[in-house]
């Protein structure tokens, strides 16, 4: 195998725009009790090739979700973890709510980009599970970063998800997969996305600080679904 740093730099995004991490204009969740939810409408995965999406839930749910987002992005990993989390319980495992992931790459790309490769290889079955994982553990792969053993962490990361040593290379340098975050950056620009997370409901963009919140982005899906005529009842209804 080659060495770590000349595959991860060889993944590089040529000529793409890559986000800044930012709260964009929400408050930062708790970084502390995540959950991994994989029952429900959460088993239903597809890739999409046209703008890189990966829309997870219901197909036919009358209310979508989008979140652009960078899986080595401190403030993405709060509100997976302290948001997102809660949100797909109560609505998207429920089939309430569509939820449509787009990757949207920010420093150090070259971890975010294997990351996503990984994730992809992992399968549709395993893409969720995966994005959790990374995401629980995006301050043991940071650390791995400055240790310079962030070859051996990606690895690890790989095979708890599927993918074997053998295969890890000709992942992270997968050109479809390469494509497809080409396509979900370039998808996410033209509708002005520069930062992550940036979060749209049914077509439009929330930029409030209650939509950073699990109360306030649960108070604006339940709005949502009122005005779709859709219950908007929860599980702890």
């Amino acid at each position: 195998m080659k060495p770590i740093s000349r595959i991860l730099t060889s993944a590089l995004l040529a000529g793409a725009i890559i986000a800044a991490c930012s709260p964009a204009g929400g408050e930062s969740a708790p970084s502390s009790g995540a959950t991994q939810v994989d029952t429900g409408y959460l088993d239903i995965v597809s890739f999409s090739d046209e703008n890189g999406s990966v829309i997870i839930g219901n197909p036919d749910a009358k209310v979508e979700l989008v979140e652009y987002a960078s899986i080595t992005c401190g403030h993405c990993k709060d509100f997976h973890v302290g948001v997102l989390s809660s949100i797909k319980k109560d609505y998207i495992a429920t089939g309430k709510v569509r939820f449509v992931f787009q990757e949207f790459p920010t420093p150090p790309v070259e971890i975010a980009l294997a990351g996503f490769a990984l994730a992809r290889c992992s399968g549709e079955s395993g893409y969720v599970g995966a994005l959790d994982d990374f995401f629980n553990n995006q301050d043991v792969i940071f650390e791995a970063g400055r240790a310079g053993t962030i070859g051996e962490e990606l690895i690890a990361f790989g095979e708890r998800n599927g993918i074997k040593e053998a295969g890890f290379e000709d992942c992270i340098t997968n050109q479809d997969y390469r494509r497809a975050v080409s396509a979900s950056v370039t998808y996410g620009q033209d509708q002005g996305v520069n930062s992550t997370p940036t979060l749209f409901l049914d077509g439009e963009k929330l930029e409030s600080s209650e939509s950073r919140t699990v109360a306030g982005l649960a108070n604006l899906i339940d709005t949502a679904l009122e005005a779709a005529g859709e219950t908007t009842s929860t599980s702890e209804d």
